[in-house]
């Protein structure tokens, strides 16, 4: 170990010697009080030095203070951060914790002629492949030939309607490109 320099502040901890560093952790320790639970034995009573109820005030000296309150004495069953609130910090939680989301559109739009494009787009595709497995199940049932052609025109006719109702230009308000938190 390097010798400590004279012209340093003698209270910092870099330059104490190695002992002075163990007895300030070993104070600082024992005026932590229990940190395992309530019931547990005090840390550091063999010293002597921590004959002040935990959380109260620090012996005077070049010890710093030591914060008094749920800290100082956690409950079992209970983190570092888990404290009893004032009441203005639980009105705050709250505030920040309440949200509430937006009304959802409604599934079927107020627009029948959208409504019924998109029943169309669902639809034919779904009643193709109903119609191919009943066919296969049952090679008796006879299917009329226009079927097939009227399925795919209102099939492509309804793609068409929603192209035609999409928007063709962006809206000049609207500068994001991402999701609006």
């Amino acid at each position: 170990m390097a010798a400590p320099n004279p012209d340093a502040d003698p209270g910092t901890p870099d330059d104490l010697p190695d002992d002075a560093v163990e007895a300030r952790w070993a104070d600082i320790v024992a005026q932590l009080g229990p940190l395992d639970g309530p019931d547990a034995p005090e840390h550091g009573a063999s010293s002597g030095s921590s004959s002040q109820p935990t959380g109260g005030p620090a012996p005077a000296g070049d010890d710093p203070p030591v914060a008094a309150g749920p800290a100082a004495a956690p409950v079992a069953g209970q983190g570092p951060r888990d404290w009893p609130a004032t009441p203005e910090v639980d009105a705050l939680d709250e505030a920040d914790s309440h949200f509430v989301p937006p009304e959802p559109e409604p599934l079927l739009s107020r627009d029948p002629l959208l409504t019924m494009a998109w029943s169309v787009v669902a639809a034919v595709p779904i009643l193709t492949v109903v119609l191919v497995v009943v066919r296969a199940l049952v090679p008796a049932l006879h299917l009329p030939g226009w079927l097939g052609p009227v399925g795919g025109g209102l099939f492509l006719a309804a793609v068409a309607v929603l192209l035609w109702r999409m928007p063709h230009h962006r809206d000049p308000e609207d500068d994001g490109t991402g999701a609006v938190v």
